[in-house]
């Protein structure tokens, strides 16, 4: 793998580049491949996201190409160092963006992954799954895999030839046991500083699964202790303020 610290920056995609892949199928078997081993690549050329926001013109949704920015390609590189991950965050910094393109990343090029995203309502977690599909609806048919979405119960996305999903999960009554029951291979918590167990949320994460990559507002809930104590309790050094 060609890590994002190591990919040039910038995209370079263009719309009649991909006009010309879409009638060269063996161009677009190099362009899968190049896009499995190189992830940023990927992200800044292919995956396209939603600005939704008081700082968008007239304040109407606009779509846009993955940000090419400096500190998401850190964030995003350290996502595949660091298995377990934790990153404080602000408002306009498309962190949770950032996580859901790098699951969508192994929804698309691995096998068997069952991918748990939780957050405090089950409406925000069926979001998050919803934003997977945004993405992954707006890819090429050639590299869009077969797939069914359901939006309620936390939302869902299934990919019947890889055996592999995403879905969503609210922090309420009985959130840690949802997770143990799951038993994921990789686990998100957004806002963690919300949740009301979240040392159980985080212990059950632990017990299931290896990737785990938590972001919240900082300074908020048992988050603001877990992430401010320098041990990270368990979740190694992979911490990113």
């Amino acid at each position: 793998m060609i890590y994002p610290s190591s990919s040039v920056l910038r995209p370079w995609i263009t719309e009649e580049i991909l006009l010309r892949i879409d009638k060269d199928k063996g161009w677009q078997r190099d362009e899968f491949a190049r896009c499995k081993d190189e992830p940023f690549y990927w992200l800044i050329n292919y995956v396209y996201t939603i600005q939704k926001d008081e700082f968008a013109p007239d304040s109407n949704p606009v779509v846009h190409r993955f940000p090419s920015i400096e500190y998401l390609r850190i964030v995003f590189d350290s996502m595949f160092h660091d298995l377990r991950l934790v990153v404080d965050k602000s408002r306009q910094m498309v962190l949770s963006w950032t996580c859901m393109a790098y699951y969508l990343y192994w929804l698309l090029f691995g096998q068997h992954e069952q991918i748990l995203v939780q957050t405090k309502k089950e409406e925000d977690a069926a979001n998050l799954v919803k934003r997977c599909e945004f993405m992954l609806h707006g890819f090429r048919k050639w590299m869009r895999p077969p797939y069914s979405y359901r939006e309620g119960s936390g939302g869902r996305i299934q990919f019947p030839q890889t055996s592999s999903e995403i879905r969503g999960i609210p922090a309420g009554t009985g959130a840690a046991d949802q997770i143990r029951s799951a038993n994921p291979s990789r686990y998100f918590l957004d806002e963690g500083g919300f949740i009301e167990d979240f040392a159980g949320c985080r212990a059950c994460a632990e017990a299931c699964c290896q990737d785990i990559k938590i972001v919240s507002t900082p300074n908020v809930g048992a988050f603001a202790d877990f992430i401010h104590d320098g041990s990270f309790d368990g979740m190694g050094k992979g911490g990113v303020a």
